[in-house]
């Protein structure tokens, strides 16, 4: 759906944010950790564009499903990926232009905003804080290990738990990836794609209110 919906979610309450691809421009730091990974940890490296489809989905399950590795070997590659990312990508991931804006909008309107990311919840609120953001948003959910916490689904809805809001009420989901509608969609919320992050023609094509600049996704949550 490449057509925007004005005002379509001019009265709901919380909007859940994705990160990358989202808030942030993190694929610089992204891409410079898998490259980190492939060379330490002597794997073919399958370039660019095929690295750039990593982007969002948990990476453990992108080194399976995408290129075959067995579930230790893709265990291996996220962590001297974590490495590198902690250390260095953190500091390269920059909020989109006008993305910082529009949470303080939605905030002074007295809307809840909250992020819902596959990025491991302490590296999420690591990147925020160094963002300085953190203070801004009600939460920062993201995956966890420790708790058996992954996938978008998952997240929403330890989300919507911790914010104390029933599935199906007053949120919206808004993400650059099809996991981040359909994962919103698994707890019955609506979503927006937006245009400037890391998704493509499935994102536009998909029967979702599409947002392709940060101005639209403005007159989609504010009118």
């Amino acid at each position: 759906m490449t057509t925007t919906i004005s005002a379509a979610f001019r009265d709901t309450p919380v909007v859940l944010l994705d990160l990358d691809g989202t808030v942030v421009d993190s694929a610089p730091g992204i891409l410079a950790g898998l490259d980190h990974a492939f060379a330490v940890c002597g794997e073919p490296h399958p370039g660019r564009e095929v690295l750039r489809s990593f982007i969002g989905p948990p990476l453990s399950e992108s080194f399976r499903d995408e290129l075959g590795m067995s579930a230790e070997r893709a265990e291996m590659m996220r962590l001297a990926y974590s490495e590198h990312y902690l250390a260095e990508g953190i500091k390269a991931s920059l909020p989109f232009p006008g993305m910082r804006e529009l949470i303080g909008r939605l905030l002074a309107e007295g809307r809840t905003v909250a992020v819902a990311t596959n990025k491991p919840e302490l590296t999420a609120r690591r990147l925020l804080a160094h963002q300085g953001l953190d203070d801004d948003l009600a939460l920062i959910g993201g995956t966890d290990r420790a708790t058996g916490r992954n996938g978008k689904a998952a997240v929403i809805g330890s989300v919507l738990e911790r914010l104390e809001i029933p599935a199906g009420t007053g949120a919206v989901m808004v993400g650059d990836r099809l996991h981040d509608s359909e994962g919103a969609a698994e707890h019955s919320l609506p979503a927006v794609l937006v245009g400037w992050g890391y998704g493509g023609e499935a994102e536009r094509a998909a029967p979702v209110p599409f947002a392709p600049e940060v101005p639209d996704l403005a007159r989609m949550l504010l009118g």
